[in-house]
């Protein structure tokens, strides 16, 4: 007796994809990327880390260009200048490990001897550089190889670096939270060079209570469009249009996903 099992109707499948394809999109619609860099929803841009890299080694880097590229002048500000990043923030955090690590916010809270552990406001460091680096050491829940099942740390995975700016666009001020998803799934070695002891700080120093996502939309204030892709930006002394076209790259980082995806239901659809 032979059994066969029964292909998928292409009706079905059809459906099937078409959802595969909408998470796809969703998932990756929202990083505009112009030649390798990612154009936040303010004036900061992130140079690193890029979308779902994986993370591991001493520290993460976080390097944010603060000029728009030379568009906008650096700081310090006059008190009314006209368009400027006023402060920016950063947290790491997961909604599957519960945790909500400050990486920097510009106080000494947590500093306790480690470099750029949230010590210094971003925008002041590195004078005369558009482009600020904070290497942040990895807490030492973050210490093992692989993801979170290959070992006995529960910290690793997936994660959200997030960039929190108040800034400025012509005289109006704004707010955003931009959600940048990394993978902690490199080795993290016991040890540090950001530390004169070579200890890592604790989880729980540099932990937050979490905010859902709901709390997090309420709290911000977006400009209309992005700033440098349309419109125009005032500098005080000058007004410089920035549209920009034939620049815009949608989730390059994440295009290999729904090609996988799709061979794996063609593949479905000719067994």
């Amino acid at each position: 007796m032979v059994t066969s099992l029964a292909r998928p109707s292409l009706p079905r499948a059809l459906v099937l994809f078409c959802l595969i394809f909408t998470a796809c999109v969703q998932a990756i619609a929202s990083f505009t990327i112009v030649n390798g860099q990612i154009y936040t929803p303010g004036l900061a841009i992130i140079d690193a880390p890029q979308p779902f890299t994986p993370e591991g080694g001493d520290f993460l880097q976080v390097a944010i260009d603060i000029s728009g590229d030379g568009r906008i002048p650096q700081p310090p500000y006059s008190p009314n200048v006209e368009t400027g990043i006023l402060n920016i923030t950063i947290f790491l955090f997961s909604y599957v490990t519960g945790l909500n690590l400050t990486i920097s916010n510009g106080t000494s809270y947590g500093c306790q001897g480690f470099q750029n552990a949230g010590c210094e406001e971003i925008m002041a460091q590195e004078s005369g550089s558009t482009v600020k680096h904070v290497n942040w050491a990895w807490p030492e829940c973050f210490v093992n190889d692989g993801d979170k099942d290959s070992g006995d740390s529960s910290a690793r995975g997936s994660y959200n670096v997030s960039i929190h700016q108040s800034f400025r666009i012509n005289g109006t001020g704004f707010y955003t939270i931009f959600n940048l998803p990394i993978q902690v799934t490199n080795s993290i070695p016991k040890t540090t060079q950001l530390a004169a002891s070579r200890t890592r700080p604790s989880c729980d120093l540099r932990n937050n209570s979490l905010q859902n996502q709901t709390s997090q939309d309420a709290s911000v204030s977006f400009p209309s469009s992005q700033p440098y892709l349309g419109g125009a930006l005032s500098t005080g002394a000058e007004t410089r249009n920035q549209a920009v076209a034939g620049m815009l790259v949608l989730g390059r980082s994440a295009t290999g996903f729904p090609i996988l995806l799709i061979t794996v239901l063609i593949s479905s659809l000719t067994w």
